[in-house]
């Protein structure tokens, strides 16, 4: 894992973006704009396909009924997913497709899914939604169709490793779906997610020079014995924390020093740390770095380039930002922002 890095992470604060957020167009948009990693969240769908999306569920626009329903992306079948993309769908020769797009009625599958595998000739003709976030990052309180000037598929995670410039760093977020009022994640949903990503994983990665992240908001995923600690050596783990700045039971979440006790002890690299946590408690970079962690950051404050400086200087070794252009353009490549503290590490 290199000493210093920038991130590109999904920007949600615009309703017209030119590319959708977690496609490969956008990855790589960030790539060619001087990123070194991308920081992307991974789901499994109902028939054990890793895939990339953000929220643990997706809001969809019926055709029939033009109102807003959310899915959850563990309730949908790979094909479910893939057909939410206009881009895939427009892309389709199949008869399925074509039925789908012409039908002047289609069935409205939301409520009546039970999990159960679905051809694609019975699928809903939808329309993808989002609750954007307004510029101060707070979420607006109505759902809006999603709209990109240039669409592109919805990309499993084989996908994006066979589509994303190989130079480019992956940080890949195991993105779980449980509650925050349940502190123990049940083990057999960490076996779920974390067995069917790292079998994809390592599948690639044998063939790939590509530097390679994992984290989690999970404890239980980062340590539970068949995740990705014992699973695998090859990749740093690291441990987001929000820093106590969101409430969840479970108390090693509740703190960057319970987030450092829990990193120490579970044999980790290190910490990917909320920003605006951070901004409250600065003498927390060196405290976890006299520990010998490492230290990155993410969240909206890294998009003001004065911020991620002075990060910098304190000692966090990454910046997870939306606005990459931003960044790069204040301060060139992410290399110009290393901090004499780590030269010589």
């Amino acid at each position: 894992m290199g000493e210093n890095l920038l991130a590109a992470s999904p920007s949600t604060r615009r309703p017209l973006m030119r590319y959708r957020e977690n496609t490969i167009r956008s990855f790589n948009t960030a790539a060619a704009t001087g990123a070194s990693f991308v920081e992307f969240d991974v789901q499994v769908t109902a028939d054990g396909i890793p895939v990339i999306w953000h929220d643990d569920s997706v809001l969809i626009f019926s055709r029939e009924s033009g109102l807003p329903q959310l899915r959850g992306i563990c309730d949908l079948t790979l094909e479910e997913f893939k057909q939410l993309s206009p881009a895939h769908r427009s892309n389709s020769s199949t008869t399925a497709q074509e039925s789908c797009e012409e039908r002047d009625s289609c069935s409205d599958r939301v409520n009546s899914h039970a999990g159960a595998s679905t051809s694609a000739a019975e699928l809903p003709c939808t329309g993808l939604g989002r609750v954007f976030n307004s510029e101060q990052g707070k979420r607006m309180g109505h759902a809006m169709r999603w709209a990109v000037s240039e669409d592109d598929e919805l990309p499993t995670l084989a996908e994006v490793f066979q589509g994303v410039d190989p130079s480019v760093g992956f940080d890949i977020e195991v993105k779980m779906a449980t509650p925050p009022d349940m502190a123990v994640t049940p083990s057999h949903e960490v076996d779920r997610m974390v067995n069917a990503i790292l079998d994809q994983v390592q599948a690639v990665a044998t063939h790939s020079s590509r530097p390679i992240v994992f984290s989690s908001f999970d404890p239980d995923v980062c340590r539970h014995a068949s995740a990705l600690r014992q699973r695998q050596a090859r990749f740093p783990v690291l441990l987001l924390s929000a820093g106590g700045t969101c409430w969840h039971a479970d108390a090693r979440r509740m703190s960057i020093a319970a987030a450092i006790a829990f990193s120490l002890e579970a044999g980790l690299q290190g910490l990917v740390l909320d920003s605006g946590a951070v901004q409250q408690q600065q003498p927390a970079i060196a405290a976890a770095r006299s520990k010998g962690l490492k230290v990155l950051t993410y969240g909206l404050q890294n998009n003001d380039p004065e911020w991620v400086r002075y990060q910098y200087t304190l000692g966090i070794q990454g910046a997870i930002v939306d606005d990459v252009a931003g960044i790069i353009s204040a301060f060139g490549r992410a290399s110009s922002l290393k901090a004499p503290a780590l030269e010589d590490e």
